[in-house]
Order: structure tokens, then sequence, then C-alpha cells
């Protein structure tokens, strides 16, 4: 009887174990916050907007674009400006101890509404109280160049701090503490979904099942190489179709809110949008020496004369600091 149970045990048991070492052997799915995208660790650009100091994941993304001034979508503002944090770009907000500086103010488009989705005109801007040191400043995309790059549907990258996993609906579940990137490109055609977005306040990407933006992504920047510098073209405002959900409608795409639909904003922070150039280094300044600062120009002194005299041969000398010759004696 102990026998026969012992085998049933035994039976019930080695399946298990050998499932669970096969978990371990076999490598695990990918999950990425931006889904499809490739690890940023390090990015300069891409920050995570924090409800905390310490806090260790963020509800939205933003970009750096100054050292003071971070682009999000204004969606992602709302409260208390001061209770919101930013954390280094391109950090591990697991890291509690990479700088993180308060948030001071918010600036929003007047009239901006979250009563009807998709959002219209999604574009903030966060000033910090204090600005992140050696950070450069990003240039910002101009209109002439946005629509000249949706014509082309052109390359562009999305940075992030997004959900991690394909959910049935939204929302999905944590955000991740780092930031991934998704390359993809802008859409000339518009959705029937965004037909309601008020032209040239917005750009839209291509996305799909396997390559998406996710919750969390929210404010997340839209970038272009242009002449081996990143320009900035907007943040990620909404989707329609995927954005990390299983299923996709016909020409799932993203939106964003674009700076140079917002020059009303724009003039309030261009001082903060100044490069800053490294002042010269000044000369030292160096103390006289007593020598030096007793010497002055010869020619500035009178001349004066003396009489030198050798036995019986007497000789004038005459200049500013006359001395007889050897083998004579001043008279």
């Amino acid at each position: 009887m102990q026998k026969s149970v012992r085998n049933r045990a035994s039976k019930r048991f080695f399946p298990i174990l050998a499932s669970v070492l096969l978990s371990l052997l076999l490598p695990l799915p990918n999950a990425w916050p931006i889904y499809g995208g490739q690890e940023s660790i390090a990015n300069p650009i891409v920050v995570g907007l924090l409800q905390g100091q310490y806090a260790t994941n963020s509800g939205c993304s933003g970009a750096l674009v100054a050292p003071q001034i971070v682009f999000t979508a204004a969606h992602c503002l709302g409260g208390t400006a001061s209770n919101f944090w930013v954390a280094s770009p391109g950090s591990d907000l697991r890291d509690a101890t990479t700088l993180r500086i308060q948030v001071e103010s918010f600036l929003v488009p007047d009239g901006f509404s979250t009563t009807q989705f998709p959002y219209d005109n999604d574009f903030g801007i966060v000033i910090l109280k204090a600005p992140f040191p050696n950070a450069k400043v990003v240039k910002i995309a101009t209109i002439d160049q946005i629509t000249n790059w949706v014509a082309q549907e052109a390359d562009v990258l999305h940075v992030g701090y997004g959900c991690t996993a394909l959910v049935d609906s939204p929302p999905c579940g944590k955000t991740s503490p780092i930031p991934f990137q998704l390359e993809t490109q802008l859409r000339k055609t518009i959705p029937p979904q965004f037909a309601s977005l008020k032209p040239n306040t917005f750009t839209v990407t291509k996305i799909s099942v396997e390559k998406t933006i996710c919750g969390g992504d929210s404010g997340s920047p839209l970038l272009k190489m242009v002449e081996g510098s990143w320009l900035y073209i907007g943040a990620q405002s909404s989707s329609n179709g995927a954005g990390c959900t299983k299923t996709c409608n016909d020409l799932c795409s993203a939106t964003q809110g674009i700076p140079a639909a917002n020059p009303t904003l724009m003039n309030q922070i261009q001082k903060y949008l100044v490069p800053s150039v490294p002042s010269a280094t000044p000369t030292p300044q160096q103390s006289p020496s007593p020598i030096s600062s007793m010497t002055t120009n010869p020619s500035s002194k009178k001349k004066i004369t003396i009489t030198c005299t050798k036995g019986k041969i007497t000789k004038k000398i005459t200049a500013v600091n006359p001395k007889c010759p050897i083998g004579y004696k001043k008279k």
C-alpha cells in the first residue's frame, strides 16, 4: 500500500519538477514597454515623470529638451506641480539615488481639455525648479520640417517608459522602470478616428501589435535624426487599435502633440532654450613680484652723471644707473 502511494506521488512530482526546470532553462518571452522595442538605458533625452521623489515607476514619459525644461503630453499634467519629480534622463527608476528634480510649474495650451478623446493639441511643458547638470538643448522641429517628413513618411524614433505586456483591453499594468525605444515611420494618411483633431497640431505614426506604444508611454518623445543630431517632433498623445492591446484596427496609428503648433507656450520658455556657451576661463592675475613692482620704464627716469678716477685719470659716466668701469673708483 505504502509503495503504491509513493509511486503515485512520484508520478505527480516528477512532471511538475520537469516543467519547473524547463521553464528555467528556456528563454522567457520578451515583454517590452514600447512593445517590440529595444532597451534605451542612458538615453540623454527621455525622462520619467514621477509622482513623488522616490517613486520607482512613472505614469508618463517626457523629453529633457533643455537643462530645466521637459516636454510631455498635456494630459499627463494635472494636480499640483510640486507633487511631480523628474528623474535623470535614461535612468533606471528603481535606483532612487539618481538625481531627481522637483517640478516648478506646468504650461498647457489655452482651452486644453480631456473631456473628449482623442485630445486636441495634447502638448505640455514642465519647468523644473533647478537644471539638470550637463544637459544639452535639443533642437525643435519646425512645421515646415514636419510637413516635409510626413510627406516622405520618414523614419522616426519613440523613446519611453511604458507598460510591459500586451493586454486584452486598456489600461495595461505597471510601467517599466527602464526606457525602451521603437523605430517607426510618420504616416501621411490620417485615420478617421483622428479626424476631429485640429490640422497641423499633431503628427501620426505607424504602429502595430508587434511594434506599438503602451500606457505610460504618453508624453514620450518622438525624435528624428538630422545631420547627427536628434530633433524633437512631439509628445505621444493617443493611439487607436493597438496601444498594447492584442488587436489592431485598420490604419493602426499613434498621435503626438507638437511644440511647433504652440508658439505662445514656446515664447514663454525661450530663455531656457538658449544653448549655454561656456564662458572663457579668465587668465589668472599674478601678484607682482617685488622686483617687477619696482621696475619702471628706464626712459622715464632722469639720467645722472658721476665722476670716476684711476690714478691721475678721470672719467665722467652719464646714465640712468651709472657705474664706474672696472679699476676706477667713484669720486
